[in-house]
């Protein structure tokens, strides 16, 4: 008993002592521990008083947006009600204009031989007619000399009453035309003025034509007098690169004066040394009359002055010594569209026979032909025929040697890198809302070039005989029109720009053509629907807002319904905006 009373003695001074060991410096180690345990306490209160800081401030954001919203919607709907009131508004007093101005023109034309002589009654009832001001630039009193045919079957068209027609009265039809924006309208008014004195009847018709119908119409019905040389313009519509089908658009052209597309002014001259026509290729024998432009330089038939290529440019004077090594803004004319005239008859060419021709723009075309045509083009001082040369890839060839020559590429070195950026960009909203800013960054000649470039590129793509999908132009035109950011890069810069090139022209390639067409069109309210402003929350639509209204004109798009194409060739349409 005493032994089991000793052994567990022992055992419990043991066990003592294992405890004094343990408990020797566990007193700090808690108090530290609890000191941590404060500490972060403390700093959970402070995240937790910061996170509910950070909810009331978003809270208040989110109402405040909430409210901005409304007022922006409220805002749009009230833009898009008096943009569609000043559209109205202005397509009135259009009309209204058009048709006071031809009466006025008619009926109280001073000094004229074609006025109505009027009575002091009658010219008292049209008193008003003199109150508004007339601009005097629109005012042309120089008329070239015509015969109408069949005018009097136009003016059998109202009904007279029994009897001798000339003893009752006399009546006057005459045709005017009216062109603003992008519509022909074609006012007609006939005035019937009693012969004893009673009162005069006016009615004016005011109808859309399509340019291309009224001009052959009037065409057939006039006769030229050879020996008037007052110049004659052009009222061609604006050729733009053509369906593959044969069918074009038909747009009215724009007088030059309202910013629309240039026009040819034509010289009628007889011919002394034979020259070719460039619409039909055939030559102008001697002594035959033949119509030149004073500003390109262009030689027509009379009758095929309605197909020389549009848009007028005029032959540059001073064009650099090394034209390989020039600028851009050397070839264009100084007022709009700023498209170098080379460019302009090659696209026109290749729309006409090169549309069904497989591997257009990657077969090249003989290195002579090429270096010769770019000669006479910038050195010569006619344009040369380019329906006579029977390679089409020889014309492609010129295009992208004389795009690739430039002394600075189409897209600029300033903006080539953003464009490659652009380019490379995931979201294909934002990439494209880029691409617009960026195109609104190009000068002018630069931007007007590039979109004529592209519309004709998008056709040649839609093409299927050419087998020229947008990613073969892209590949083809990647180095010509993008280049590099700097005059003379490095290999390895070449190498990597070379990857990135192709990517661009596809992103402008996929842009809309409305977009592209846009850029040629006269300044007027559209009169299209206006579609809803973006939201603000997308990128690409904050882009649009601010770029595209500031670079591109808005216009009216009235008449757009496609016909088939009266004459030889492709032509383009008057660029519109949808």
């Amino acid at each position: 008993m005493e032994t089991a009373v000793i052994n567990l003695h022992s055992l419990f001074e043991s066990l003592r002592a294992q405890v004094d060991v343990l408990n020797e410096s566990i007193e700090p180690q808690f108090i530290q521990l609890a000191v941590n345990f404060e500490d972060s306490r403390r700093k959970w209160l402070r995240v937790e008083q910061e996170l509910n800081a950070c909810k009331e401030v978003l809270t208040k954001a989110e109402t405040e947006r909430g409210a901005l919203e409304v007022k922006l919607k409220h805002a749009r709907n009230q833009v898009d009600v008096e943009i569609r009131r000043r559209q109205k508004v202005e397509a009135d007093c259009a009309k209204l204009d058009r048709q006071i101005q031809l009466i006025r023109e008619l009926l109280v034309s001073e000094g004229s031989s074609n006025s109505i002589q009027l009575n002091e009654e009658q010219r008292s009832a049209l008193a008003f007619l003199n109150a508004r001001s007339q601009n005097p630039a629109n005012l042309n009193t120089s008329r070239r000399t015509v015969r109408l045919k069949k005018r009097q079957k136009r003016r059998s068209s109202r009904n007279h009453t029994d009897g001798p027609p000339a003893a009752a009265k006399r009546s006057r039809s005459t045709g005017r035309t009216s062109e603003k924006g992008n519509e022909s309208l074609v006012a007609k008014t006939t005035v019937t003025v009693p012969a004893d004195g009673g009162p005069i009847e006016a009615v004016t018709t005011v109808e859309a034509v399509p340019y291309w119908t009224r001009s052959r119409r009037k065409t057939a019905a006039l006769e030229w007098d050879t020996a008037d040389t007052d110049s004659v313009r052009s009222m061609d519509v604006f050729k733009q690169p053509s369906q593959p089908n044969g069918e074009l658009k038909a747009e009215p052209s724009t007088p030059q004066g309202n910013g629309g597309v240039r026009l040819h002014e034509f010289v009628s001259k007889t011919v002394i040394k034979p020259e070719s026509c460039v619409p039909c290729g055939k030559r102008i024998k001697f002594g035959k009359i033949s119509l030149k432009c004073r500003d390109c330089r262009v030689v027509a038939h009379p009758e095929c002055r309605e197909r020389c290529p549009l848009p007028c440019i005029p032959t540059m004077t001073g064009t650099p010594v090394k034209f390989e090594e020039g600028a851009l803004a050397n070839y264009v004319s100084t007022s709009s569209p700023m498209i170098p005239s080379l460019v302009v008859h090659c696209v026109n060419e290749i729309e006409q026979r090169g549309l069904r021709e497989t591997g257009l723009y990657r077969v090249s075309g003989s290195d002579r032909v090429v270096k010769d045509l770019k000669e006479k083009f910038l050195r010569g001082k006619t344009v040369p025929l380019l329906s006579k040369v029977e390679d089409i890839h020889a014309i492609t060839g010129l295009l992208k040697d004389f795009l690739r020559n430039l002394k600075e590429p189409l897209l600029t070195f300033r903006l080539n890198r953003a464009f490659m950026d652009a380019a490379e960009l995931s979201d294909d909203d934002n990439s494209i809302a880029l691409m617009y800013q960026n195109i609104s960054d190009l000068p002018q000649p630069n931007r007007d070039t590039l979109a004529f470039l592209i519309i004709h590129l998008q056709r040649v793509a839609q093409s299927k005989d050419t087998k020229m999908d947008a990613t073969n132009l892209a590949r083809v035109f990647g180095p010509t029109i993008v280049g590099h950011a700097v005059p003379d890069p490095d290999p390895m810069t070449i190498l990597q720009d070379t990857k990135r090139q192709p990517k661009v022209v596809e992103r402008l390639l996929g842009l809309p053509v409305e977009y592209w067409t846009s850029m040629f069109g006269p300044l007027t309210t559209p009169d299209q629907q206006m579609s809803k402003t973006p939201s603000s929350s997308s990128l690409s639509q904050r882009m649009k807002n601010a770029t595209l209204n500031a670079i591109t004109p808005k216009f009216s798009s009235r008449s757009r319904a496609a016909v088939s194409a009266p004459r030889q060739g492709h032509f383009f349409a008057s660029p519109l905006l949808k």
